[in-house]
């Protein structure tokens, strides 16, 4: 009922300010149409038409009667009308409608004559218990998903802005925590894992995430260095030291670092020698140059990583047992992503932005192909995930990366579940196909809106599809 229907109240000298003021916009009213009037003595003289839908009452049943009637019967308790001619006041309370058994918040105004005499009550039903409780409720999980949200997108800012890292599962957030509990401290940290799992992408993210991002951070193969030049790449040497050495020497790997952090991979491919001048650069922090007498002090922070197991290189004797617990301060292993499948196909995504970018292409990924990614063992991890990436962006004919695109020795493999190679007709084929694709998009959307605004399709395809690829198979 809109304000328009009172305008014969302003004839009579009724004061409309009261009920202007309920209808303000600031007061938010929901459901204001649910009206009743009543005149001084409370004898109803109108009740909206949505007052009477929405809470079961047929039409006129209540016209003309008095709302203290209606009180005194049950109809109301308590009645607002009734309570705004006895206190002469506004009022807002909660009014049950006994015969729907419904709470509603309800606004009562007194509207007076010139004189002051008591002319009409007006009532408005604002909004029902059933809704409030049902606000607050899902207030309080917007509160919480706002919260966890928060604390993602913080996380994945603070990672995105500071190193490239891009992981779900479980096992990594908590890899991620820990790097985040120690990267500003002085201990020593050993990353263990197979290899190709990233250790060198985990060692660089501490580097970026502590208070030394700014110095450098230096890594440094010790699988890869001859035996007999290890000594000299790592501490250097002053001039003259051997045959073939520089003039004017050469500053080491490990004095580069000063002020940053050490990297060195594959620790456990130090021979004895090596592994005795480190144990004694680790408790004194100081270096000599090979040939010079001079020794240089060091702030660094050190970083080893390796895919053996050195407990067990300990007991063979091919490792140093007490450069091995100096070593083994804080450890840090990286779990083989066999292990982490949830880290796959975003790291896939990533990897497919990445190259397109390099290579000028625009590619993307069917939902059968994903789910190949995670089904497979990756032997290789992280290092073989990214290569076959850069493979197919490279060899990819069609825009949309399907099982057909993968190498032969990745679909030889017999272990590759049958369903991502369904038979059939083209009509049976192209349906488990669109099956997928919804699967996929309502996993990962949550909602038809969502999915719709996704697939390019409307709400209710999304739904009607929804429920026959989804919902009928739960």
């Amino acid at each position: 009922m809109a304000i328009p229907s009172f305008s014969a109240f302003h004839d009579e000298g009724i004061n409309l300010e009261g009920l202007l003021e309920i209808l303000s916009p600031e007061n938010n009213l929901v459901l204001a149409d649910d009206m009743m009037v009543s005149d001084g003595n409370g004898i109803i003289l109108r009740v909206s038409e949505t007052y009477e839908k929405n809470f079961g009452f047929a039409h006129d049943s209540i016209v003309g009667k008095s709302a203290f009637d209606l009180e005194a019967d049950g109809t109301f308790t308590p009645c607002i009308t009734a309570e705004v001619i006895r206190r002469r006041k506004k009022i807002s309370a909660t009014q049950t409608i006994n015969h729907t058994h419904k709470n509603v918040m309800t606004v009562g105004i007194p509207l007076f004559d010139a004189n002051g005499e008591l002319k009409y009550a007006v009532c408005f039903n604002t909004v029902s218990m059933e809704q409030i409780n049902s606000i607050q409720r899902n207030y309080r999980r917007m509160q919480d998903s706002l919260q966890h949200y928060s604390q993602e997108i913080a996380e994945l800012r603070t990672r995105a802005t500071s190193t490239n890292l891009l992981f779900k599962s479980a096992p990594m957030q908590r890899l991620w925590t820990l790097m985040q509990n120690t990267a500003n401290t002085r201990a020593n940290i050993l990353i263990t894992g197979e290899t190709g799992v990233g250790k060198s992408a985990i060692a660089k993210a501490i580097h970026k995430i502590s208070n030394r991002a700014n110095g450098p951070f230096i890594e440094v193969n010790c699988a890869v260095l001859h035996e007999n030049l290890i000594e000299s790449e790592l501490f250097g040497y002053e001039k003259g030291a051997f045959t073939g050495a520089s003039s004017s020497g050469k500053i080491g790997k490990i004095e580069l670092a000063n002020h940053g952090t050490l990297f060195l991979d594959e620790i456990g491919e130090l021979p004895a020698h090596i592994q005795s001048k480190l144990l004694q650069l680790i408790q004194e922090k100081t270096i000599e140059r090979l040939s010079g007498t001079q020794k240089i002090e060091l702030d660094f922070r050190l970083i080893v990583a390796t895919n053996r197991n050195l407990e067990e290189a300990v007991q063979r004797g091919l490792f140093r047992s007490d450069l091995f617990y100096r070593l083994n301060v804080i450890r840090i292993h990286i779990p083989p992503l066999r292990q982490r499948k949830e880290d796959i196909v975003p790291m896939a995504h990533q990897f497919l932005a990445r190259f397109c970018g390099e290579y000028n292409k625009s590619l993307t990924c069917s939902p059968r192909f994903l789910a190949f990614l995670e089904q497979y063992d990756w032997p290789g991890n992280v290092r073989q995930l990214e290569n076959l990436m850069e493979r197919l962006v490279i060899t990819a004919q069609d825009p949309i990366l399907d099982i057909p695109a993968l190498p032969l020795e990745y679909t030889a493999d017999a272990s590759a579940p049958a369903e991502l190679f369904p038979g059939g007709t083209l009509a049976e084929r192209m349906d488990a196909y669109e099956a997928q694709i919804i699967r996929d998009s309502y996993q990962r959307c949550g909602t038809t809106v969502a999915v719709a605004r996704e697939l390019g399709i409307s709400q209710a395809t999304a739904a009607r599809k929804i429920a026959k690829y989804v919902t009928a198979r739960a």
